[in-house]
């Protein structure tokens, strides 16, 4: 039977399945109206960056340095861009404050994960 060389932590995988349950809420908010109407555009960028942050949570499931990297990086974005497009309700708040923590957990484990894909 072959050994894991990375186990991941218990609170890696809650914070996994929380991050997956929110993605997918997420994806279906990109069809809201309050979406819609700050730009043109702005669908499609909440989209895709939610789609990055799915991609980083499985990338962080695998214990993947790239994963919380990737996590990171598109988090502090959407951040931006959402105080940027003044997009910065209680939602958005939350939602920083989970990305927040998220991202402290997984640089914390950060040692740990491993390189490559």
């Amino acid at each position: 039977m072959a050994k894991l060389i990375h186990d991941r932590p218990k609170i890696i995988s809650i914070l996994g399945v929380v991050g997956f349950v929110f993605s997918a809420g997420q994806i279906i908010a990109i069809s809201a109206p309050s979406i819609r109407d700050v730009a043109s555009w702005y669908p499609i960028l909440f989209g895709s960056i939610i789609c990055l942050r799915f991609i980083s949570i499985i990338g962080v499931w695998h214990m993947k340095k790239w994963g919380a990297e990737l996590f990171t990086y598109v988090s502090l974005t959407k951040i931006i861009i959402q105080l940027l497009v003044d997009d910065f309700g209680l939602s958005a708040k939350i939602d920083c404050g989970f990305s927040i923590v998220f991202i402290i957990t997984f640089l914390f484990y950060y040692k740990k994960m491993a390189r490559g894909l």
